[in-house]
């Protein structure tokens, strides 16, 4: 009897972390806060990243701007709204989820969030709007 991929994915995500075989398995399918927190940390550290790479190109342009060697006026401004863009929505509000997803049941004494599935698919939401 063949199972298709959805009920593969709801009968690994049943199972206990420690019955989880991959790595992979257990980051993508769990509802654990202290893995999604990760995520969370893992997904900031990626757009923290591209931002400081958006930086960079700043940074390179400003150097010796008369010249205008690297980017032109319009592409500059552009630059400079992504990099605020990146650092913004997709570092400071995802890395201020990974503190309170692992930290925040952590301190209360909660085993788990409240709706950890809701909890789970917030972090996927955030992955793909990236």
């Amino acid at each position: 009897m063949a199972t298709n991929t959805v009920t593969g994915a709801v009968e690994a995500a049943r199972l206990p972390a420690q019955e989880r075989t991959t790595l992979w398995e257990y980051f993508t399918w769990s509802t654990d806060h202290k893995v999604i927190g990760v995520q969370y940390g893992m997904t900031a550290f990626f757009f923290f990243l591209l931002g400081g790479l958006a930086a960079l190109g700043i940074r390179a342009e400003l150097w010796n701007p008369a010249t205008g060697d690297l980017v032109s006026n319009q592409r500059y401004n552009a630059l400079f709204t992504l990099h605020g863009s990146l650092m913004i929505f997709l570092f400071v509000i995802p890395f201020m989820g990974a503190i309170a997803n692992y930290l925040v049941p952590l301190m209360i004494g909660a085993q788990d969030m409240a709706f950890p599935w809701l909890n789970a698919f917030a972090f996927w939401l955030i992955r793909r709007r990236g």
